[in-house]
């Protein structure tokens, strides 16, 4: 008799493990489809939150043209802050305890990705700075690229840890879409380090839009 191969829904597997790029990473389990009323409400939110820190600084630097901001770097992770907390604010709209839990661990996830890369980098150019040998764009550069990968990955590793104490959950992994969101403190260094192409180009126009997507992610997360 001839045994067909079975196959088992995907939330049914607890070593649910998939393969995305050259990161492996295991899924928190959840058989909710992320629905349109899902995605509008992590916008919403999202779109909410970003626009009340933004609209903050608008006053504060007395501007009314928000492409004319200028950003430091307590100003980017109060951005983040808000248009993660109002994605996921809004996501847990409706939704059951099992739903509202992964939201908000994705939420905690993505705020610490945005919010510590940001901080270790922001040292490490401030020590640059304050020395006479390394106080150069080279060594600038080599820091913001070694702060980055230690602050996603130092980071991914905390927030598991704070979210998962008894570790009952498989982690949740850097994927590429976090490692994209992260272009937001590369964005954000440039502009405090003050890099010549960074002005040039003008990329703090960018953040706002940046902050939102993290907020919708984490507000539609299931």
């Amino acid at each position: 008799m001839q045994v067909k191969n079975i196959h088992y829904p995907t939330y049914n597997n607890p070593y649910n493990v998939q393969y995305k790029g050259i990161y492996e990473h295991r899924n928190r389990l959840c058989n909710k489809e992320v629905s349109d009323a899902d995605k509008i409400k992590a916008m919403a939110g999202s779109l909410i939150g970003t626009a009340i820190p933004l609209v903050m600084l608008m006053k504060k630097q007395k501007i009314k043209n928000p492409l004319k901001l200028e950003y430091g770097m307590w100003n980017m992770v109060g951005m983040s802050a808000g248009s993660i907390t109002g994605g996921v604010a809004l996501g847990l709209v409706g939704e059951n305890p099992e739903v509202k839990t992964n939201r908000l661990r994705e939420g905690f996830f993505q705020f610490m990705n945005a919010a510590i890369p940001t901080w270790i980098v922001g040292g490490v150019l401030s020590l640059c700075s304050h020395s006479k040998r390394h106080n150069n764009i080279g060594n600038k550069i080599l820091s913001t690229i070694g702060g980055l990968l230690v602050g996603m990955y130092g980071s991914a590793a905390l927030a598991n840890v704070i979210t998962d104490p008894k570790d009952k959950h498989p982690d949740r992994k850097l994927s590429y879409k976090d490692a994209l969101a992260n272009i937001d403190d590369a964005i954000g260094v440039f502009i405090i380090a003050k890099f010549p192409f960074a002005e040039k180009l003008k990329l703090e126009r960018l953040l706002p839009l940046i902050y939102a997507l993290c907020g919708y992610r984490a507000g539609k997360s299931n």
